[in-house]
């Protein structure tokens, strides 16, 4: 190779894979043929980047060529840590991908020696000066126990690959950038199939420029992103040819437009400073026929339109009957702001932990309610202020969540006079709705039950009331929309599941106590008239607090 292509392939990841070496894979020789639009992130210096796409994208192998380049001719003099979902995904993708990689191309091959003591070669290499790190992201594996170190103690590189960070922890990932404190360099990449919105990678991308793939119409100079344009039209967007094969359209002449003819443009510009972000779906990826996204967004295969959304579309979705989405807690907000007393009579519902999460409200009607109070309140002391509260909003029922200071609830239980106070267990087996037992003071519930009776009770547009939006309602409403209803394939039941986070402020804790706060407002009567709000006399005022919410 000549000094001059020598230098080309040092500087440009994307001429090292392609005219320089001509890369081999298991399909055959890596090319940008048909993934014109791989071309820009591959030869990206930008230290962050971001990819969320459909499945199969191109994006994982796209970054593990760039990461063998950078520590091949130097960029990355320290090294890459590759993060999986579990050492399971690391395992097969260093077997499955990585090795075969090495071994097909002398190029790399020959900068590449494995580290004794890695698990089967998997986890440790190194790559001329450089260690190339791969491991799980499962907290355990991560987070330092006692005598045991974390999977990450000692590691020090310049390069982070987050690759399916839908499924990792925010605690695993601030734990691995921090490996990059002594580099210069401090590259990070986060790849996604993207699930729930607002988490994951969906949340990464948001933060990011977001580019798009536009086609420039070789008849009309118009530029369509199929992508975008299905979205708003998906009938228009995809054509069908006489032999039922489907193509991208011009978004304004509507002939055929096609990928090799495009560019990426970000929608958000201020962002690029922070961070590339890229978004393709299999209407771009070049193995995949338009038609037959077409008819699986028209014909969802087992009526499940979320994975057509996610591993077709590249766009994260969550059917509107398993959580809820922060627009619909907003949407319940009154103009009235939380005040310090109430005449009530009032229910309260307590989550308990180090921090218990109060939710104070009344029934204004006979399936409508007003949640008055929302607080975060010490839990590990003798909850007088607990105490204090409720009695300034005259709660007259109450229900406590029974575990982990069971002993602390039930003394609470006892003290409390003029209360009927329960503790609640949930049950993930019971049959039964809800049962109370004077006797012991507990109320059993159906865990899913009762979490599909708050989601019910939030997207009822005529059953809840809210006060007007604030930064605890704020933190109130993400701690509603955390649990997620997801199938449990062992048992062959759905439940309720709280995402993960390293966040304090979330969790489902609020999410419970309105749980509680709904077995507890059964026991007390209707409120006399108060700051009761029909929406339909004062559309003006909904306008406020919606609009308020899109400044969030």
């Amino acid at each position: 190779m000549s000094t001059e292509l020598d230098k080309t392939s040092s500087a440009d990841c994307a001429f090292w894979a392609t005219l320089g070496n001509k890369i081999h894979l298991q399909k055959g020789v890596y090319s940008f043929e048909g993934r014109e639009y791989l071309r820009e992130p591959m030869s990206s210096l930008w230290r962050r980047r971001c990819y969320m796409k459909s499945a199969q994208g191109g994006g994982s192998l796209a970054e593990i060529l760039k990461s063998f380049h950078g520590m091949i001719f130097g960029k990355l003099p320290t090294g890459v840590l590759y993060l999986f979902p579990s050492d399971k995904d690391m395992q097969d993708y260093s077997k499955g991908v990585m090795n075969p990689i090495i071994q097909a191309n002398p190029c790399i091959r020959r900068f590449v020696k494995t580290k004794r003591g890695a698990s089967d070669a998997a986890g440790l290499k190194s790559v001329g000066n450089a260690n190339l790190y791969m491991r799980g992201a499962g907290l355990s594996q991560i987070i330092e126990g006692e005598g045991e170190s974390g999977a990450l103690k000692g590691i020090s590189v310049d390069k982070v690959v987050f690759d399916e960070i839908e499924l990792m922890n925010e605690l695993a990932i601030a734990k691995a950038i921090a490996r990059m404190s002594n580099s210069n360099i401090k590259e990070e990449v986060y790849i996604g199939n993207p699930g729930i919105p607002g988490r994951g990678i969906d949340k990464v991308f948001h933060l990011s420029d977001q580019r798009h793939w536009f086609r420039t119409c070789e008849h009309c100079n118009t530029k369509t992103c199929a992508e975008l344009y299905f979205m708003e039209d998906a009938e228009k967007c995809v054509g069908i040819r006489n032999d039922g094969t489907g193509y991208i359209r011009c978004q304004k002449c509507g002939r055929e437009v096609f990928a090799r003819d495009g560019e990426w443009v970000p929608s958000e510009r201020h962002n690029s400073d922070y961070m590339h972000g890229y978004r393709w779906s299999c209407l771009t990826s070049p193995n995949n026929d338009p038609a037959e996204v077409l008819h699986d967004y028209r014909h969802p295969p087992q009526d499940n339109l979320s994975d057509v959304y996610r591993l077709k579309l590249g766009l994260a979705h969550t059917p509107a009957e398993t959580m809820l989405v922060t627009s619909q807690v907003f949407a319940r907000c009154g103009p009235d702001i939380m005040e310090v007393s109430d005449p009530g009579p009032c229910a309260f519902g307590l989550d308990v932990g180090k921090t218990c999460h109060l939710v104070i409200g009344k029934r204004i009607e006979r399936e409508r309610y007003e949640i008055v109070k929302i607080a975060r309140l010490p839990g590990d002391g003798d909850w007088s202020e607990i105490s204090r509260m409720i009695r300034q909003f005259n709660c007259k029922s109450g229900v406590i969540d029974c575990r982990p200071y069971e002993a602390m609830a039930r003394t609470f239980q006892k003290t409390q006079k003029g209360m009927r106070i329960f503790l609640c267990e949930y049950s993930e087996s019971t049959t039964l709705d809800k049962s109370y037992n004077i006797k012991t003071g507990l109320v059993k519930v159906n865990r899913t039950q009762i979490f599909d009776d708050t989601h019910r009770l939030v997207i009822d547009p005529n059953r809840l009331i809210l006060p007007h939006i604030s930064p605890e309602v704020r933190i109130f409403a993400d701690q509603l929309c955390n649990p997620a209803k997801k199938l449990d394939e062992k048992k062959g039941v759905y439940r309720y599941e709280a995402l993960k986070s390293s966040d304090s402020a979330k969790g489902d804790h609020y999410r419970n106590a309105l749980n509680y706060f709904l077995l507890a407002v059964g026991k007390i009567g209707i409120a006399p008239k108060g700051r009761e709000w029909d929406w339909s006399h004062h559309p003006q005022e909904r306008n406020k607090v919606m609009n308020e919410y899109a400044r969030l």
